[in-house]
């Protein structure tokens, strides 16, 4: 029985972790795209025909999946610089440079590394309202027209 080396397991889920966030990041762009696709799909379409509170509602959900798509990729470019200066304070290091010419980087990268999450998380949220204000406009206008 092997013991493995503590740091090799941070490293390996810390590159689990990067990969994830990198997945998450895609899927909920793709969802954000093909949502917004739909509802123009919709507004194009002469059989959905929102009344009243419905169109509030499905114009708040346009601009938060637009809103979603812009901040989607708000975090991959902050995420390409984040790696940028991630790669730069290890290239750094490698060549022996002095713990003050590296600090720059390390400080950008924290700091990045910070602005991914929360952009993150507000690319989660306005796509995730912008949905279920798709699906209460939607199903409205669809239970109108069972009545």
């Amino acid at each position: 029985m092997t013991v493995e080396d503590p740091k090799g397991s941070f490293v390996r889920w810390q590159s689990i972790t990067i990969g994830q966030l990198t997945y998450a990041i895609n899927l909920i762009l793709s969802f954000s795209v093909a949502t917004l696709g739909f509802q123009v799909t919709l507004l194009l379409s002469d059989k959905f025909k929102p009344v009243s509170w419905q169109k509030c509602s499905f114009s708040l959900s346009l601009f938060l999946l637009f809103a979603s798509i812009i901040l989607g990729v708000l975090v991959v470019i902050n995420r390409l610089r984040d790696f940028r200066a991630t790669t730069k304070a290890a290239r750094k290091r490698e060549e022996g440079a002095l713990e003050k010419d590296i600090e720059q980087y390390q400080i950008l990268y924290r700091k990045l590394g910070k602005s991914t999450w929360y952009l993150f998380w507000w690319q989660l949220g306005t796509f995730s309202v912008g949905v279920f204000f798709t699906v209460l406009s939607v199903w409205a206008s669809a239970s109108a027209k069972l009545l």
